[in-house]
């Protein structure tokens, strides 16, 4: 017993308990989601069998791969890049392990009870009512961990990533008590049209102020890390901060231009939408322009590669959500497959890009060793690119059949349904792929750690000293 406790009280332990349930929950949630891509092409493959009907399995892969998954996996590369970048250890090592239990055994409960058929029917706030309360609880404790961390700071400065941090630990605890109307429970929800804005309000700033803002941080740390570059310019890393406090507030009500809402709402909803594109091209030349003299390192650097397909991911999903605002291309997007293929790209190929190159990052210099297996990790990684590329092809293409036969050729639902079979079995095979790659990652991160391989190149650094990013100026400096 007291050697348990001895190793709750380690340096690092938080984040290694984060990160490393975070890449089992990855294998649940990618099954769910491949077992979701066969019932497409074969809706009577588990027939009978209560816990894999749709419904039930759709909202629990979701909040597997979001909330069990994506969440702890963030969490736990900020208890890592935090101290760095403050100069000081983590203010609680107890405290940062207890959030991470509470959060893992909310989640086991919740996504239990959702495949029982117990949830709250609401789009990203299925989860109910008391699992709510233990998320909150987590959020709380990890802000009050980590900025009394951060206040503690040896440079006064604050570096940009640690903006994006404090931001994002502010913005989320507000954003998930207002979106789980947690002030009306058992059932977690408004009436009428007043519940879709709600939800619509959480369902897209759940991934614009928690994914994005925590990711752009990890993004923002990576990359002059594994380049040994001076970010280009954290001038344009504050214009994108700020631009997405401004901007990405309203952004949700694009995903109701054909409710009842008030239509002020909607003009709000898409001018905010265009205004993201500020946020876009900011965050991308700096990354590109930090990149710039550097590439050679993507083919060499496992983090890296991860990372930077992240950062395109990124700007690329940002785009498409800008022109899905857009009246006439809504129209034959909206409650076509078009929109989850859209969610896809941000949180299989943006923040799980972002999340393993991270860990393939963080894993190794917390036990001083080297990665498993760079062969499996670049197996993984071409895996993970080909299987996406037919999986987002799949949505696509059915998303725009759909939406054009819809629309333009007047045809009722059931009369095009056979015609997307085709783009459902490639959705799958891309799904088989990525299945595979996460499968190889999750051995992969788990036997870096359990090995321990001995770094045989002297160039790679091991474990960081507490401090910034040498060479790097403070954020608010050019």
């Amino acid at each position: 017993m007291n050697a348990r406790l001895r190793w709750f009280q380690r340096d690092n332990s938080a984040s290694v308990f984060f990160l490393m349930s975070a890449a089992v929950w990855l294998v649940l949630g990618v099954t769910m989601g491949l077992f979701l891509a066969l019932e497409f092409v074969f809706p009577d493959l588990f027939a009978g069998i209560p816990y894999l009907v749709f419904g039930r399995l759709r909202q629990a892969h979701t909040n597997t791969v979001m909330f069990a998954w994506l969440s702890p996996g963030m969490m736990g590369i900020w208890f890592y890049m935090v101290p760095r970048l403050a100069g000081r250890k983590l203010w609680s090592e107890p405290l940062g392990n207890l959030a991470a239990l509470l959060w893992n055994l909310a989640l086991a409960v919740g996504i239990s009870q959702l495949l029982r058929g117990v949830t709250q029917s609401r789009e990203y706030a299925e989860l109910v009512w008391w699992v709510d309360v233990a998320v909150m609880v987590v959020l709380i404790l990890n802000t009050l961990n980590l900025y009394i961390t951060i206040m503690n700071r040896v440079d006064r400065s604050m570096y940009v990533s640690l903006w994006y941090i404090t931001g994002t630990l502010i913005w989320m605890p507000m954003l998930y008590f207002i979106g789980n109307v947690m002030w009306n429970p058992p059932t977690g929800a408004l009436t009428g049209i007043n519940d879709a804005i709600f939800n619509w309000f959480y369902g897209h700033n759940v991934l614009g102020l928690w994914f994005t803002t925590g990711l752009l941080a990890t993004i923002y740390y990576i990359v002059p890390r594994e380049t040994r570059t001076p970010l280009y310019s954290h001038l344009l890393s504050l214009i994108a901060f700020w631009g997405i406090a401004l901007f990405y507030t309203g952004v949700g009500g694009h995903h109701l231009e054909w409710a009842p809402i008030p239509y002020w709402l909607k003009t709000i909803a898409v001018a905010e939408s265009i205004g993201m594109i500020v946020v876009i091209v900011a965050f991308m030349m700096n990354i590109w322009l930090t990149m710039r003299g550097n590439w050679n390192r993507f083919v060499t650097s496992i983090p890296l590669r991860f990372v930077i397909v992240g950062w395109a991911a990124y700007i690329l999903v940002s785009y498409q959500g800008s022109h899905q605002a857009i009246r006439s291309i809504n129209l034959i997007t909206h409650f076509t497959q078009y929109v989850p293929g859209h969610a896809h790209l941000s949180l299989l190929f943006f923040a799980a890009s972002t999340i393993m190159g991270a860990m393939y990052y963080i894993i190794p210099r917390l036990y001083n060793s080297r990665i498993y297996s760079r062969t499996l990790a670049n197996v993984q990684f071409a895996l993970y690119v080909i299987g996406f590329a037919f999986f987002f092809g799949g949505f696509l293409e059915v998303g725009l059949v759909q939406g054009s036969n819809w629309l333009h050729g007047g045809l009722p639902v059931w009369t095009v349904l056979p015609t997307l079979r085709p783009y459902m079995a490639l959705r799958a095979a891309g799904g088989v792929l990525l299945w595979t790659s996460f499968l190889m990652f999750t051995y992969n991160i788990w036997a870096t750690m359990l090995v321990r391989r001995p770094v045989v190149e002297p160039q790679v650094p091991v474990e960081e000293p507490l401090g910034p990013i040498p060479g790097t100026a403070p954020a608010g400096t050019d």
